[in-house]
């Protein structure tokens, strides 16, 4: 049962938005959360595009591997944190799917 101030949302991961309709643009997740949880979905997905922006100017200079370089853990970071919001807001089906991700532990 959902809860009455809650919405349902259609989340891309990929492409760090949310929308909620699912016919106004490609989506890998619906979440059903309360309208103040979307403020830390734009949060997170704000910081992820601003790290990844960041780090695709020092990708162009090979000098730090992926697995060495802080800008892309924060990134991952952040990722994480995204798929444990869709886990917890998630269907069964969602929430099954993430469990076998490997960011799940």
């Amino acid at each position: 049962m959902s809860n009455t101030s809650n919405v349902d949302v259609y989340v891309s991961v990929m492409h760090k938005y949310y929308n909620f309709s699912p016919h106004h643009a490609p989506w890998e997740f619906h979440i059903n959360v309360d309208r103040e949880m979307l403020k830390v979905f734009d949060q997170l997905f704000a910081q992820m595009k601003s790290w990844d922006d960041n780090s695709m100017w020092r990708a162009q200079i090979p000098a730090v591997p992926y697995h060495f370089d802080e800008q892309n853990d924060e990134v991952d970071k952040r990722l994480k944190k995204v798929y444990a919001l869709i886990h917890e807001y998630g269907d069964k089906e969602t929430k099954k799917f993430i469990e076998q991700m490997p960011y799940y532990s």
